[in-house]
């Protein structure tokens, strides 16, 4: 099984071209990573409305940026919210290309220079395996178009980022996805599942959308 991170960078990569295909991928990433640290009983959320961050299990997990950001965390000189670890973890270097990486590592993307505006060389991750990512947007589709079917709370907090991101709409079409807004919004409220979840989707698309808008605000100054 892929890491949330890993879903969410395969279904971000465009699979031919390599590139990315969405703005503010690093905050999407940086809150797929927290998710999947408490899924990993790795960190715990606070329920009140500061939504503290506790490290509660700091032995590695093997992956590298998962990892990092444990090393991160037990390294945190004081206690943060979860706001300030998704802004620390989407400023980690060379985030996306890491995430990438892993997935060539598992011979899914292939790693490879592409040429930016004729000039410039860039790293591209062309798909090699479309096997994985097929497999994602097969649970997306169950989750968001079949509601009788049971849904995990990996799967609802996928359904969350796919959708603070806006990847819905690029994997299935603003239409078909525009008629399916009650189903999702019943997803990201979290009534399909149980209510640490509810908390902790709600507290990441709000801390996602809440740093795509500051990104926003600092690049128009």
């Amino acid at each position: 099984m892929l890491h949330l991170y890993q879903e969410i960078t395969l279904l971000a990569l465009r699979d031919e071209k390599g590139t990315v295909s969405i703005d503010h991928l690093a905050q999407v990433l940086a809150g797929a990573l927290v998710a999947e640290l408490v899924l990993e009983k790795k960190i715990v959320v606070s329920n009140d409305k500061k939504k503290w961050v506790d490290l509660v299990e700091p032995k590695p997990t093997g992956d590298p940026l998962l990892d990092e950001c444990i090393e991160k965390l037990a390294k945190a000189k004081r206690r943060a919210r979860l706001q300030t670890w998704v802004e620390r973890f989407s400023s980690i270097k060379k985030f996306h290309h890491k995430a990438a990486q892993s997935l060539c590592d598992l011979g899914i993307l292939e790693r490879k220079t592409g040429k930016f505006l004729l000039v410039f060389n860039r790293r591209i991750y062309p798909e090699n395996n479309p096997q994985p990512e097929r497999q994602i947007i097969e649970r997306l589709e169950t989750a968001i178009f079949a509601p009788a079917k049971e849904l995990s709370g990996r799967d609802a907090l996928l359904v969350s980022l796919a959708h603070a991101s806006k990847l819905l709409d690029q994997v299935f079409g603003h239409k078909r996805i525009k008629l399916q807004r009650a189903r999702i919004q019943q997803i990201i409220e979290g009534e399909a599942v149980g209510k640490a979840t509810q908390e902790l989707i709600a507290a990441i698309q709000l801390t996602i959308i809440t740093a795509a808008v500051v990104s926003a605000v600092v690049a128009g100054s």
